[in-house]
Order: structure tokens, then C-alpha cells, then sequence
């Protein structure tokens, strides 16, 4: 198997290139190429590799669709061919409707809906080609709940499921599985950040039927399932990843 991640030098795309590097993938994974993420990236290519998985990274930005396109033709090159694409490029920024600029809706659908259409359009080629493939887009619960702190962030992810729907109707009978994970409260780097706070952290665990904030694990596992053959009848679907958060309620 060989897995495209764009966006995965961090958070949920860290966790899923992992879990697909150790479930024996041939890995390939994009990242901006910022220098504050460089080190991070290396660290990851060096304990992957250390431990025995194939791995790459490639710089690119996700926005531009020419630069994805080239990162899919040298990945079909080099490997011969191109199993699994996981779009997972994201950005959200908090602010109400009625302070979100022009320019910055613009910048929010292009992050998160336009880079993912991207890649589906760089890798329906080949995946065509090779009679059949996987793609999986990460979400949000904010499709759900209307939350998510920003109005561009909540259509953009909307959007996922929309363009998922049309994949799973039109491109499943080439051999082409398309879902869509929704993660929440998972305790990435930024997570950790905006609720540095202890008490302010625990008022969001305690929202969580569970009782603990997701990991990038639980996301991954979930994406190299549904990428496998155990999830071969499994498409046109969005799951959400939120330990029962989306249908939390206080009270009785």
C-alpha cells in the first residue's frame, strides 16, 4: 500500500502518518517547509526510518494546485503507484460571522476545501488507472454541532462532505472508496494551547462521555482501517471521532 497525507508534519496528520508508516505503508507526506516544523519533520523521518517504515515528506503547499500535482506525479513515478490519499490540510481561526472578511473566507475555503479538492483532482488519474483506490477527507464535528469558533471553517468542512458524496456516487464503481472522518477535542499541540488552563481543560473533559480528550491515535487507527481491506465495504460515510461529545447533553 502507499499513502498520500497532505498536511501531516503535525497533530492528526502526524498521528496518521505514523499509523500508516507502521501498518507496513509506503508513506509519503507534505508539509509547508517552515522552519519551525523542520525539526519536527526530520525527527519524524529519522524514528520512522530507525524503526523499519518506508517513509518520505515533500514540501509543498496545498493551496497551490501545480504544486500538488507535482508531488502526486513524482509519488506515481517513484513508487509505481498511489493507494491511498488522506487530505488533512487545516486552518481555523475564531471570530464571528459578522468580523470574518472577504479575504479571509477566501483564505479559510481555500485551506480547507479547495486543497483537498486538489488532491483528489492530482490523484483521480491514477487511482482510475490502477482500478481503484482510497480516499479519505478529515473533517470536523463542527458539520454537526455548528461549532468550530469560525463561519468559513464550519462551510469549508461542509464542503468535505459534499464533494465526498459526489466521489462515493460517481467513483465507487471504479474501485474508489471515499469517506470522511470528523474528529473533536483531540489533544493535539493547539488544543493544548488554547486550553492551557487546567481548569478550563477540565470543563472540556468533562463534556466528553468517555471522559478523556481524543489522541491523533484515535483518528489514525480509524484512517488505516478504513483504507484497509477491513473496511472494503465502507463508503460514502462520515464517522465522528469525539468520544460522544457531538451528542453530549447536560442535564437529564
Amino acid at each position: 500500500m502507499v499513502a498520500l497525507i497532505v498536511g501531516g508534519s503535525r497533530g492528526i496528520g502526524a498521528g496518521i502518518v505514523d499509523a500508516f508508516a507502521r501498518a507496513g505503508a509506503t508513506t509519503l507526506f507534505t508539509h509547508t517547509g517552515q522552519p519551525h516544523y523542520a525539526e519536527q519533520v526530520q525527527k519524524m523521518l529519522d524514528q520512522l526510518r530507525a524503526d523499519g517504515c518506508q517513509v518520505e515528506a515533500a514540501v509543498a503547499d496545498a493551496c497551490e494546485p501545480e504544486t500538488t500535482k507535482a508531488v502526486v506525479e513524482q509519488a506515481t513515478r517513484d513508487f509505481g503507484r498511489l493507494d491511498v490519499l488522506v487530505a488533512n490540510v487545516g486552518q481555523n481561526l475564531v471570530r464571528p460571522a459578522e468580523a470574518t472578511s472577504t479575504q479571509s473566507w477566501q483564505q479559510m475555503i481555500d485551506v480547507n476545501l479547495s486543497s483537498a479538492f486538489y488532491a483528489v483532482r492530482a490523484v483521480l488519474p491514477t487511482m482510475l488507472h490502477a482500478g481503484g483506490g482510497r480516499i479519505l477527507f478529515v473533517g470536523s464535528s463542527t458539520v454537526y454541532d455548528g461549532g468550530g469558533g469560525a463561519i468559513d471553517y464550519a462551510a469549508a468542512k461542509a464542503g468535505l462532505v459534499g464533494m465526498m458524496r459526489y466521489l462515493a456516487r460517481n467513483y465507487a464503481r471504479h474501485g474508489i472508496r471515499t469517506n470522511v472522518i470528523h474528529p473533536a477535542v483531540i489533544e493535539t499541540d493547539l488544543l493544548r494551547e488554547r486550553y492551557a488552563d487546567a481548569a478550563k481543560k477540565q470543563l472540556l473533559i468533562d463534556q466528553v462521555p468517555i471522559g478523556r480528550l481524543g489522541q491523533p491515535a484515535d483518528v489514525a487507527g480509524l484512517a488505516v482501517f478504513l483504507a484497509s481491506s477491513w473496511g472494503g465495504f465502507i463508503c460514502g460515510q462520515e464517522i465522528l471521532v469525539d468520544g460522544g461529545r457531538t451528542f453530549y447533553r447536560s442535564g437529564p
